[in-house]
């Protein structure tokens, strides 16, 4: 249990430093220059924060909160991956819809980012009416949900299908510009950071299906 406890913490604090870090260099760089692609990088990092912090509530003895807190605690932080996860998304969405051209393309973006935002709401959602009807898990020294396939497989569909979209969009642009256009290097970063986040995010679902226990937490956390 310790030794879980600290596998956890270490992971969030290493991914977090490097994700934060990355994020204020991106927004020092674009000040003056912010949209909503800033914006929604700059919430997904108040959410990652709020997700350390629900970590570090989990303590070695967990009688030093509440039963109460312990319960909440697993809550903020599930919760807070999907915040977390798809407000990064709709910043890549939002930073391919800053950069295209194409304004019937840049409209259909818009409504995907719409789509995105009710996809959270419903992940957010279904946390609690799957966990919420299964009290026995509150009991536990430690509470922690057993997600079930409904949840992995909901999670895996939207998860292939959004990164499959954020890894298109960007493509469809590299393919018209010249190897020396920053522009383009920036879209190949775009397309890098989709392509990672699709191959952590089918890892992730792969540890839920299989009821992988903490290793369900430390990919969710890596992701």
């Amino acid at each position: 249990m310790v030794h879980t406890l600290v596998q956890l913490k270490i992971t969030s604090a290493v991914c977090s430093f490097f994700a934060i870090a990355l994020t204020c260099l991106r927004l020092y760089l674009r000040r003056d220059r912010y949209w909503w692609d800033d914006a929604c990088a700059f919430l997904s990092t108040v959410f990652l924060l709020l997700q350390v912090a629900a970590v570090f509530m989990h303590l070695q003895d967990p009688r030093v909160l509440t039963h109460l807190d312990n319960i909440a605690a697993y809550y903020i932080m599930a919760a807070s991956f999907y915040a977390i996860i798809w407000t990064a998304r709709l910043a890549i969405l939002y930073s391919v819809i800053r950069i295209d051209p194409n304004p019937k393309t840049r409209l259909i973006l818009h409504r995907v980012g719409v789509v995105f935002i009710v996809v959270l709401g419903v992940m957010i959602a279904q946390l609690f009416w799957v966990c919420e009807p299964l009290p026995n898990w509150k009991n536990a020294v430690s509470p922690q949900c057993p997600l079930d396939k409904q949840v992995a497989i909901c999670q895996l569909v939207t998860d292939i299908l959004a990164d499959l979209l954020l890894i298109a969009a960007p493509l469809r642009l590299i393919w018209g510009m010249s190897a020396e256009d920053g522009t383009r290097k920036r879209l190949m970063v775009i397309f890098s950071t989709s392509l990672v986040t699709t191959i952590v995010s089918l890892v992730h679902a792969a540890l839920i299906l299989s009821d992988a226990g903490a290793k369900v937490v430390i990919a969710a956390l890596v992701e």
